[in-house]
């Protein structure tokens, strides 16, 4: 629109042929100013000639620059592999982290000599892990069709490269909850699922107390409770139906399951668990006083209970599965194993036998069981023929932090034994035949060799032991003479060499070529 004085008002001005702006009301000329649109030329100091002025992207064409197209590519992949996988849309920032870190990685120079598409997986499962997102990291190998180990490779290495594998506290654990509505709704398919899931957590917790999750990838565990639960509510499932669901082998899964079983929590029924259960969920710590220090890497916060600040100890509450109950973490009992033995080999060093070791610790395991006994035996055993007594202790220190449970769990009664008995019999059939004839044969060639010397005169009958004798007490000299050269023999100078004593030692040297032996080891070259 311009201004047309004539007319007195804006008017949409037209342009003529010949250039000039006019009215299209009055026709009144309102501009005569000639513009061009052609490209000019003009020559630089090269001589060269170029086209004057200086090229401006468009910003109405949609085209952008090679990195904003790269994100926006690599979004869109995000989002369709978040839909690929189930994700649901009630995170909104799954795609808004994942871009993040795949921006990171982009500028950290990651993706080169990598799959951006492992890249981009990666980035996604570890905003998963970040927002408690039921997914493995198997899922993601299954739907871009790769190895798991290729794809979990690429992600410990975006972890290292993110700095978010050292932790001064801890190691972040999976929490193997989070994936239990996922499992039991494919094993159940809605069919008494909130009770089976209930059941489920209350054991994983369990086997939280129990440092069973420690060291154990989280669908072992989330199989093992699914498993038990299930059983426990009347639903029936094997072992396959789980291992398929899970995707763990039958052996982790029989494994669990074992674990599981030696904790006092395998012997509760269902509502014995769940009274457990809430009796321990009830229990909370009173926080402690301000003037207690801060152990954690929150050194600005305030203490909460045990050292830690508030978000570090419910962290910890969540990995460990609380402070009540449950048994003594391996670390621990590694240490009192240690501990045992040390104070073992100083008793022996001081004076004490080793059957009288023996008989202390089998003394302390006594009154350790708590029945009421009190074991004191005595050894005899010295050098010189001399008698020492030693006195056990009637009280054990050793085995103070270990349940009787634990302890009788691996000693076999009467009746374990003498099935156990049974069975090995029973498997080993053959080879007890075959031991049985051998040593049939061996007495029966015996008892005929004595017979055909009582039937020989005095004289040869001596002989022929006394030739026995020899014989063997030589065979034993030529074998320590030949052990006593074995050991003081300088080492093989050569290969060859050392193939030649193994070649002896192993009496192969009347088949060996050492003509073509040492030919295989000559480094010269012939031409």
């Amino acid at each position: 629109m311009v201004w047309c004085n004539h007319c007195v008002k804006n008017v949409p001005g037209i342009r003529p042929y010949d250039g000039a702006l006019a009215c299209n009301l009055c026709g009144r000329i309102l501009e005569n100013f000639h513009f061009s649109t052609e490209v000019t030329f003009v020559k630089n100091a090269a001589g060269q000639s170029q086209a004057s002025g200086n090229i401006v992207r468009s910003v109405q064409s949609g085209i952008t620059s090679s990195r904003e197209r790269r994100f926006r590519i690599a979004r869109d992949e995000l989002m369709n592999l978040k839909d690929a996988l189930g994700i649901g849309d009630e995170r909104d920032d799954v795609i808004v982290i994942a871009a993040k870190f795949f921006e990171m990685a982009v500028e950290q120079n990651f993706t080169k000599g990598r799959r951006t598409e492992l890249v981009q997986a990666s980035c996604l499962y570890l905003t998963c892990r970040e927002l408690n997102i039921a997914l493995l990291l198997i899922d993601f190998s299954s739907y871009l069709r790769v190895s798991v180990y290729e794809l979990g490779s690429v992600y410990l290495q975006l972890c290292e490269m993110l700095y978010l594998v050292e932790n001064r506290n801890y190691e972040k654990l999976v929490d193997p909850s989070i994936f239990m509505d996922r499992f039991s709704n494919s094993l159940l398919k809605g069919k008494n699922n909130k009770d089976v899931v209930a059941t489920a957590r209350d054991i994983i917790a369990s086997m939280k107390r129990d440092w069973i999750q420690t060291g154990r990838k989280p669908s072992g565990i989330c199989g093992a409770a699914l498993y038990t639960a299930a059983l426990s509510h009347g639903i029936k499932c094997s072992k396959t139906d789980i291992v398929n669901i899970v995707h763990i082998c039958e052996a982790t899964l029989t494994k669990r399951l074992i674990e599981f079983g030696d904790t006092d929590s395998g012997n509760l029924n269902v509502n014995e668990l769940r009274e457990r259960e809430s009796h321990k969920r009830s229990f909370t710590m009173k926080p402690t006083s301000n003037k207690e220090a801060v152990l954690c890497m929150h050194q600005d916060s305030k203490p909460f209970g045990y050292g830690l600040c508030e978000d570090c100890y419910k962290d910890f509450i969540n990995v460990s599965g609380g402070l009540v109950g449950g048994s003594n973490p391996p670390a621990f009992q590694r240490a009192e194993k240690e501990r045992m033995e040390k104070a073992a080999r100083e008793e022996n060093e001081g004076g004490i036998s080793s059957l009288n070791h023996d008989e202390q610790l089998y003394s302390d395991y006594c009154s350790m069981s708590k029945r009421g006994k009190q074991c004191s035996e005595k050894g005899e055993k010295d050098k010189d023929g001399a008698e020492e007594h030693a006195d056990t202790s009637d009280e054990s220190d050793n085995f103070s932090d270990i349940s009787d449970d634990e302890v009788n769990g691996y000693i076999n009664n009467e009746e374990e034994t003498h099935y156990k008995t049974i069975t090995w019999t029973e498997m080993n059939k053959d080879y007890l035949e075959e031991q049985a004839a051998k040593e049939a044969a061996l007495k029966a060639a015996s008892e005929a060799l004595k017979a055909s010397n009582s039937n020989c005169p005095e004289d040869a009958r001596k002989a022929f032991e006394a030739a026995k004798a020899d014989a063997a007490k030589s065979r034993k000299e030529k074998q320590q003479k030949k052990a006593e050269e074995a050991k003081n023999a300088a080492p093989p100078a050569t290969a060859v060499e050392a193939v030649r004593r193994t070649l002896d030692k192993k009496r192969l040297s009347s088949v060996i070529n050492y003509d073509v032996l040492e030919s295989l080891f000559d480094t010269s070259v012939s031409f």
